[in-house]
């Protein structure tokens, strides 16, 4: 398999159709089908379902396809590095939970492209997992992440200041004119929690017996549609204060109390080669941390 009949699968995906896509990238029609007969023989099955005027991805086209999108990115940005070493440029992919602790991440990544307008950023929102995931594969520099980070398998730096965790409630709710969340107030309530276990976990030791699994009513990876959510009643999120604008979405912030906060932490994939520009990144990322 060559990485010529990667790009040949991914321009098919992209266009919808053969005829298209070869006219995208300048190669005969017959010859771009040959390429992909060839390369599902090649790998003994089927890439597409092929009908008189239409052509869709199999379940294994449309994972190939997914793949072939990762594999030629970091042969890209592996070319870029190599063609010209002393330059910076080129992109620079951070991952990025939902916090206003990323403000410090994002003004490191500003810092950069002002330096070197021939840097790329590319931002990913996700969770932790999804963030790990991709560093693991490659496609991101680094990660912003709830710490404690995973120091065996990563390199990381601490990020200045704290999370605090609380409910976020519609303001005509009753519940709004609390100024704090204890574990008491929480029992029985519908809740809309984070997808992430960890996350759970950290509910439950803070609120003990007043805190019950089958509370949760919906799950989230990010916060905008939960928010979406709760507006209509379905249930009190458990987040982050500084997410939501209060305003657009008429919901309120109360903090737990006990308090509950968490710290963030940059992470990176340990004794992997860094780009010049990631390099360029972490050095002023430093600088920055130094001066808080």
């Amino acid at each position: 398999m060559e990485l010529r009949t990667l790009r040949y699968l991914v321009a098919i995906a992209d266009a919808g159709t053969i005829t298209a896509a070869a006219n995208a990238i300048h190669i005969s029609q017959p010859a771009l089908s040959r390429q992909m007969q060839e390369l599902e023989t090649e790998l003994g099955t089927k890439l597409f379902n092929r009908k008189s005027r239409a052509i869709s991805l199999t379940a294994n086209g449309t994972y190939l396809v997914n793949r072939a999108r990762q594999i030629l990115t970091l042969t890209d940005a592996a070319v870029a590095d190599i063609v010209d070493d002393h330059a910076v440029s080129g992109t620079l992919a951070i991952g990025l939970g939902e916090s206003r602790l990323n403000q410090i991440v994002l003004k490191a990544a500003q810092q950069l492209i002002d330096a070197f307008p021939d840097v790329t950023l590319q931002l990913y929102s996700g969770n932790a997992d999804d963030i790990k995931e991709r560093l693991d594969h490659g496609l991101l520099d680094f990660g912003v992440v709830i710490d404690p980070a995973d120091t065996y398998k990563y390199a990381y730096r601490r990020i200045p200041g704290e999370n605090r965790w609380g409910l976020l409630i519609p303001i005509s709710d009753p519940l709004a004119a609390q100024t704090a969340i204890s574990p008491e107030t929480i029992r029985g309530q519908a809740l809309i929690v984070s997808e992430r276990e960890p996350v759970v976990k950290m509910l439950t030791d803070w609120a003990g017996h007043a805190f019950n699994p089958n509370q949760v009513v919906a799950r989230y990876n990010l916060i905008y549609n939960a928010g979406l959510l709760a507006q209509l009643g379905s249930g009190y999120i458990v987040g982050l204060s500084h997410l939501i604008g209060h305003d657009e979405m008429q919901l309120k912030f109360i903090p737990f109390s006990p308090t509950l906060t968490t710290k963030m932490a940059l992470i990176w994939t340990k004794n992997v080669p860094m780009s010049g520009a990631a390099q360029k990144f972490l050095e002023i990322f430093n600088q920055l941390i130094e001066t808080v």
